[in-house]
């Protein structure tokens, strides 16, 4: 008969107590998750919480689904709300509850330290969950499972992690049936997701790839690829669910589709001929040359979302581990734009000794880049990941709870972002950038104004009250005037 597997997944960006902002999107992780656990015989349900939830409903949803487990998908800024649900529910029941995810990964001493778990798995779920169900169903002691850390009465049996499964194809396609349509976004009806590969091979500092990579014995097998039928296949299943005819495109999830470009350009021809939806993806501007783009422009490519992070080239190397240079990133985005490919530029403020010369650095490469749209966000510090362990060293974390890098809060303490300058470039990134933009359009003169504007940003020695008046002023202006849009990817 097997267990019953309830999924606890918190999928929405809270403020404070009385502001949240659901997200409400499909998460392959559970359903790749689910998928598995129901080809080896189990029943799984999905508790979906767009929105924060109270103690009654919570104990309520759980009774009314009445699992064996409940497995929960956390990340770090999701975490404290995890481990408050996770205590009512060992509060009032005695079920088995394990927790994944980026966070567990990350930080598995912190989340056991932290949330009265049974177990947390470290890595790739998708077998350890499997074993742990069969373990409980029969009754045998779950404590020596691979990749799972288990509590044992005071102690924590600390499992190695089991390798990387290496054929994904191996794998069952995703459960979409776990997920109730009416908990998504509305953009959510319009994108058919999925994901061609796993892993990336790059070593940022700030993001957790190489902390999750670093943990496993065939480490050197972290990038796969799907085979291009494999991949396949879930697309025209995805498009054949779509009973209602919502679907406007289709969006690979992966870091990175254009590694193997023998296997990206079978897939890039197979999409051609095969699907009618434009597609859109991410990539990286080191990556990008006039042969690729092609390729992604004739088999229906619409969107591509390329990092810039920082317009700072000694931040990008030396702080970032992102070796690329400026004139990289303003040759990538132009070439997309040349092929008819709308782009998407991601930014974060608030890094680690970044002061209002930097910040203008990032503001100024998307001036010249030209994205037809910029995401910016706030730098968080993760787990266990190298720029932690910096600000860390540095004396920066502060012990602020953020739950999301788009409101603007910073979890580090850095003098330079007290900045009444450098507060105000972030807060108008974007007519910021517009504004510059069109300086540079503007020839010798404009680039005269784009250095004086510099200047008055920069002039410490000007009180920051009669500066501010003619830095909005030139803001406002340029914000009516943008010809950035917003693109959903």
């Amino acid at each position: 008969m097997g267990l019953k597997v309830t999924f606890l997944y918190p999928d929405f960006f809270q403020y404070d107590e009385e502001r949240y902002l659901p997200e409400g999107r499909i998460y392959l992780g559970i359903g790749y998750l689910s998928a598995y656990l129901k080809r080896e015989g189990h029943r799984t349900s999905l508790i979906h919480l767009v929105r924060p939830v109270g103690r009654e409903e919570l104990l309520a949803r759980i009774a009314e689904e009445s699992p064996d487990l409940v497995a929960v998908s956390s990340t770090t800024h999701m975490f404290p709300h995890v481990r408050r649900w996770v205590s009512w529910i060992k509060e009032e029941t005695d079920l088995f509850t394990v927790c994944g995810g980026a966070h567990t990964t990350l930080d598995p001493r912190g989340a056991l330290r932290d949330a009265p778990l049974d177990a947390v798995c470290l890595g790739e779920g998708e077998e350890a969950l499997a074993e742990l169900c069969a373990a409980l169903e029969e009754g045998r002691d779950p404590s020596g499972i691979a990749s799972l850390w288990v509590r044992k009465g005071e102690e924590v049996v600390r499992n190695p992690v089991r390798p990387l499964l290496e054929d994904l194809d191996a794998l069952p396609l995703p459960d979409r049936e776990i997920f109730d349509p009416a908990n998504f976004c509305e953009q959510q009806h319009e994108r058919g997701t999925l994901m061609a590969s796993r892993g990336c091979p790059y070593s940022c500092t700030y993001c957790s790839n190489h902390a999750q990579r670093s943990i496993y014995p065939n480490r050197r097998s972290y990038v796969r690829f799907r085979s291009v039928e494999n991949v396949m296949r879930e697309i025209h299943a995805v498009i054949a669910a779509d009973s209602e005819r919502r679907l406007r495109y289709i969006r690979f999830d992966d870091d990175i589709l254009t590694l193997d470009r023998e296997w990206f350009g079978e897939l890039m021809e197979r999409y051609r001929r095969e699907v009618e939806l434009p597609f859109i993806c991410n990539s990286r501007v080191n990556v990008l040359d006039e042969e690729t783009v092609a390729l992604f422009a004739r088999a229906g490519c619409s969107v591509i979302c390329m990092g810039i992070e920082s317009g700072n080239e000694e931040m990008r190397r030396k702080v970032l581990n992102r070796h690329m240079s400026n004139s990289d990133i303003v040759r990538a985005f132009r070439l997309c734009r040349r092929y008819g490919i709308k782009t998407v530029s991601t930014n974060m403020t608030s890094l680690p000794d970044e002061d209002l010369s930097a910040l203008l650095d990032t503001i100024k490469i998307n001036a010249m880049a030209r994205p037809h749209c910029m995401q910016v966000s706030t730098y968080h510090p993760y787990p266990n990941t190298r720029l932690y362990s910096y600000c860390e060293e540095k004396g920066y974390l502060s012990d602020r709870h953020v739950d999301t890098i788009f409101d603007g809060r910073s979890a580090l303490e850095v003098p330079a972002f007290r900045d009444p300058a450098y507060a105000f470039a972030k807060e108008k990134f974007y007519p910021l950038a517009e504004l510059y933009s069109r300086l540079f359009e503007a020839g010798r003169a404009g680039r005269a104004a784009a250095a004086a504007l510099d200047r008055l940003l920069a002039a410490e020695k000007v009180p920051w009250g009669m500066r501010r008046p003619l830095l909005e002023a030139a803001a406002d202006w340029a914000d009516r005037r943008s010809r950035f849009e917003w693109i959903y990817y």
